[in-house]
């Protein structure tokens, strides 16, 4: 019997986008799929542009806005897929990627399937893209893979979340996203449940996600919120009771400290009360010596001569 795929797509203010993104799931030379909609309460003419690709291969399903994660819990309960492939509204899928991971888990019960990703500018050929790999490796070994995509070593590997094709037995493993906190990470929280509840990683090779990068808001984008501040530090709070449930390697606790201390950089100093928990949960960790750069020469020298706080403190004040 041949496998079936649902292609979930959740969509917000996805107007310019979402048509592209469709087509990309249409054109799958994996035959047997099935493509779930969900507007979650667009204020644009999202709906509308997603009606006219409705179609008995492709659904369109409406609902008030409560956020992309709610949107992506009403899709898979639409869905009757063997698989579930994720796709945001503003992204594409290469034509081949659906069957090369369908061939891939074929021979690979119980594992999740990952590929490549490109990650381009709105507005630019998508081919001419960064090619991000950094979590598109066989392992056999949940713990360690989600260990070192959280960066024991300093820095995190990224891996978006369209990148990965899911058996639908995993998932109902791992169970549903997450929406009790919008968090801009609120994906990374559920694919650490999903990869945990695997028997590991077969990385494809070919096939492509597509991640537009947006240069000015749109779609889910997340902006600098104090709220969504506190969903990501949500979400790696969850990260870090899945994963140190599964283990007490040295290595693991390093990574988590080295995410805290990220989450309390970028929110300090507009966010104290979030810092001082990120902090705090850094040292609960067992503390680090990891510090994360400015991404300028003059905010690393800034670093070195003050500290990073004083940096940041400093720049705030410039950027007035």
């Amino acid at each position: 019997m041949s496998c079936s795929v649902s292609i979930i797509i959740p969509a917000y203010n996805a107007e310019r986008w979402i048509g592209s993104a469709l087509e990309s799931a249409l054109n799958q030379t994996w035959p047997h799929t099935e493509i779930i909609v969900v507007d979650d309460g667009s204020s644009d003419n999202t709906f509308a542009a997603a009606k006219a690709y409705e179609s008995a291969q492709l659904k369109v399903v409406r609902q008030e806005n409560l956020g992309a994660a709610a949107a992506r819990n009403t899709a898979v309960s639409e869905a009757q897929g063997d698989f579930i492939q994720y796709l945001d509204a503003d992204d594409l899928l290469s034509p081949n990627k659906v069957e090369e991971q369908v061939i891939l888990l074929q021979s690979n019960p119980g594992y999740l399937a990952v590929s490549p990703a490109l990650y381009f500018f709105d507005g630019q050929n998508p081919d001419t893209g960064l090619d991000e790999r950094s979590g598109v490796v066989d392992s056999d070994d949940p713990v360690q893979w989600l260990t070192e995509l959280l960066g024991p070593e300093g820095p995190f590997g990224m891996v978006p979340y369209g990148a990965w094709l899911t058996p639908r037995s995993i998932a109902e493993r791992a169970g549903p996203w997450d929406n009790s906190i919008r968090s801009p990470d609120d994906d990374g929280e559920y694919f650490a449940r999903v990869v945990l509840a695997s028997r590991g990683i077969r990385g494809s090779k070919h096939g492509r996600y597509y991640y537009r990068k947006l240069v000015q808001g749109g779609s889910y984008s997340s902006t600098r919120s104090e709220a969504l501040f506190w969903g990501r530090l949500h979400s790696l709070n969850c990260k870090a009771k899945w994963l140190l449930a599964r283990t007490s390697d040295p290595r693991a606790y390093r990574a988590l400290a080295n995410r805290y201390l990220d989450l309390a950089f970028v929110a300090y100093p507009s966010f104290l009360k979030l810092t001082d928990e990120a902090l705090r949960k850094t040292q609960e960790m067992g503390g680090t010596d990891y510090i994360p750069r400015f991404g300028t020469w003059k905010g690393e020298l800034l670093r070195h001569l003050v500290g990073w706080k004083a940096a940041k403190r400093l720049n705030a004040a410039f950027h007035r």
